[in-house]
């Protein structure tokens, strides 16, 4: 289910397009240019070396460590949040919704674990920094899914008890929703890390 979605497909092939004779043509001139180096001392200045930095942080290999984290995201997060989200969404709205939202879940795992790997770099030891960048995703999908009940009124928005503006109805979605998104960005960010310790995946360059 994960891996048929075709949002999912188009997001990999979209990461994978790669421009072969740019990335021969990069890589060519980055070995002239460590070439120089060698010898008693070196011939390049500070601009050039910002220079093959940027070309590190954007070369041919950095492209395939981005295919390979999104598959690694899709797959354990749509995998840790599929039981959560078929207990929210079979009972209320059935099987085809619960195979939708995990596709879309599996999708938004994979863009995630992108966005978690040029934010977690290299030497970055901070365990906050993990943590917030989990967070800010789980916060801002938890949000988005809740939906106002037709009985409330607007402006301002009054629903019913305990909260007037949030009702036991609105604070189950959160509940539940905020279940599902920490179940899926969280299995993807372990999971990161754990390719990170076995040098499946490279940590972004500072």
């Amino acid at each position: 289910m994960i891996m048929k979605s075709p949002l999912f497909a188009l997001l990999v092939l979209y990461i994978a397009k790669f421009n072969f004779v740019e990335s021969f043509a990069t890589q060519k001139c980055q070995q002239h240019r460590i070439s120089k180096r060698a010898g008693p001392v070196s011939s390049l200045s500070a601009t050039e070396e910002k220079s093959i930095d940027k070309e590190d942080k954007f070369s041919f290999q950095q492209r395939i460590e981005s295919v390979k984290t999104a598959v690694v995201g899709a797959v354990s997060g749509g995998i840790a949040a599929t039981p959560f989200i078929a207990l929210h969404d079979i009972p209320l709205y059935g099987p085809a919704a619960w195979e939708f939202d995990t596709d879309m879940g599996s999708l938004q795992s994979a863009l995630f674990a992108i966005v978690y790997r040029y934010c977690v770099r290299e030497e970055d030891d901070n365990e906050m920094l993990n943590m917030g960048v989990v967070g800010a995703f789980v916060v801002v999908r938890t949000l988005s899914r809740v939906r106002v009940p037709e009985y409330c009124t607007a402006a301002p928005l009054t629903c019913d008890s305990p909260l007037v503006y949030f009702d036991w109805d609105m604070i189950q979605q959160l509940a539940l929703n905020g279940l599902e998104s920490a179940a899926l960005f969280g299995a993807a960010a372990f999971a990161m890390e754990v390719a990170y310790k076995k040098e499946f995946i490279s940590k972004f360059p500072n």
